[in-house]
Formats: structure tokens, sequence, C-alpha cells
């Protein structure tokens, strides 16, 4: 199976130089974390100043999984490499918390024994995410899998199907710790 790469501009020109640069470390990426479907580049300028900031979001699919990261700068290539590196650190996550689950019986994922590890050094400092309005497909998981996509997704909440009832359902974010499951009663 072969990655589906996607690059986007919106105010921003994406020359041949850039698409080449980004193709080439994206491709990189299924050596760490097999099995990617598809990765979705988006590159905005915030301005119309030519030394603007430009915002750089990665979103990687892989199987009912999506992980994104954002970062800016006024270099386009270098807001490229940040966002990258937090993706490999966002992998790395991403693939210690399934192999905790895997020790357990939870899943199995064959793939991950095959995968190389990801070279990160140290974990980065989370930054605070904006607050989005996006239109998703809701996926049939348990609530520890919505809990998970929600962490992976950097967002405070996540909206769901039960996958024994296939009921919405929202996980949040308590802010005095821990999570909760919104359920409708109808």
């Amino acid at each position: 199976m072969t990655m589906n790469l996607t690059i986007q501009g919106r105010g921003v020109n994406i020359n041949q130089r850039f698409e080449q640069y980004v193709r080439n470390k994206i491709e990189r990426l299924d050596r760490y974390l097999p099995g990617i479907e598809d990765a979705r580049l988006h590159v905005s300028r915030e301005s119309a100043k030519p030394e603007s900031l430009k915002s750089v979001e990665l979103t990687v699919r892989r199987r009912r999984t999506l992980l994104r990261v954002e970062e800016r700068d006024s270099d386009m290539f270098a807001a490229f490499d940040s966002v990258l590196d937090k993706m490999y650190h966002r992998v790395a996550r991403y693939k210690g918390r399934a192999m905790d689950r895997k020790h357990v019986g939870y899943i199995e994922d064959i793939d991950f024994e095959v995968a190389e590890p990801v070279p990160v050094q140290a974990p980065p400092a989370e930054k605070p995410q904006l607050v989005r309005v996006k239109t998703f497909e809701v996926v049939r998981m348990s609530n520890e899998e919505a809990v998970e996509q929600m962490e992976l997704l950097s967002h405070d909440f996540y909206v769901f199907r039960d996958e024994d009832n296939g009921k919405m359902q929202v996980a949040y974010r308590r802010k005095s710790g821990g999570y909760g499951i919104l359920r409708p009663e109808n």
C-alpha cells in the first residue's frame, strides 16, 4: 500500500522545490509508522505581508487513527521541518501507547514490530491549540479509543459512536483532571 500525499496552499505559492522537499521527507515517515494511508499538508499565510507567518499543518491517517500537528514560522521550510519533528514525537507517543495496550492483549499490530524506532530525542513542549470547526467522519469505537484519538488530535473533546450500541457520544477532558463521556438519553 502506498501513501497518498496531498499538499495544499492557501495564500501561499507551493513551488516545485518545496513540494519535492516535502515528498522526500514525508515518504520516510512510513518507515517509522507503517500502514499510513494518506498524509495531507496544508500551508497558509496568516497575513498579506511578504514575511508573514506561514502556518503548516500535517495530518496523517492510518487505519482509524488521525495524527495532526501544526507549526508557524516565517520560513515555509523551517515550519515544515518543525511540523515533521513534532509528528515524529506524536508517532513515538502513539506507538508507545499502542505497544502498551498490546502487552495487555488489547490490540495486535504486526506493523509496529517491523517498524524502525522513531528518531526522537526529547518530547517537545506542547503548545495550546486553537479551537476549530471542522467536518469529520463519526466512527464506531470504544471509550478508550475515543480518549486516545482525542489526545492524538490535541483536542479537548471528541465525538464518536459507541462501538456497542452505535449511539453518538462525546469524550471530553475535565478541567479538574481526567476524562468524561457524555451520553445522550435518547
